[in-house]
């Protein structure tokens, strides 16, 4: 809502700025349609970040339509260790990010809100025997930024 404001007032300003001479009809024009035509393709190319928990894995896609769609997967028995990165989180805030490390290039990078939207925490918590609950405490109630580890597989 902001956006839109700040776009009439700027366009507004242009008005006055052609009605006073100081600004030529066909540059407010051609802003104007530059303006426009941006926010409409940002509309059109939204930012998409899907999460898949499936029995074999976990899959997330992120990106847009317009640019390069990234895909990152580990399967659940590929999974060797769990941390949690906050940033300036604090008590109320889920400004976290799930890493899932798996082997080789195998592994996962979650934003908090993606995770709490499709039931990761849970499923964690179901396959990782050992799960340490005290430490994702503590990652909830951070107040700065600091790598969390919640499970690492036990050595064989």
């Amino acid at each position: 809502m902001t956006r839109t404001v700040l776009l009439v007032a700027f366009l507004a300003a242009g008005l006055l700025l052609v009605r006073s001479g100081a600004l030529s009809p066909w540059l407010w024009m051609l802003l104007t349609v530059v303006v426009i035509a941006t926010r409409v393709i940002a509309r059109m190319d939204a930012y998409q970040d899907e999460l898949s928990l499936t029995d074999q894995g976990i899959t997330r896609q992120h990106g847009s339509k317009l640019r390069k769609v990234q895909n990152e997967s580990v399967r659940w028995d590929q999974v060797r260790r769990i941390e949690v990165l906050t940033h300036e989180t604090g008590p109320g805030r889920k400004d976290l990010l799930f890493l899932l490390y798996g082997t080789g290039d195998a592994g996962v990078a979650v934003p908090g809100a993606v995770a709490e939207r499709h039931g990761l925490l849970p499923e964690l918590r179901r396959r990782c025997p050992g799960f340490q609950e005290d430490q994702w405490e503590q990652a909830q109630a951070a107040t700065g930024r600091a790598t969390i580890l919640l499970w690492e597989q036990a050595a064989p």
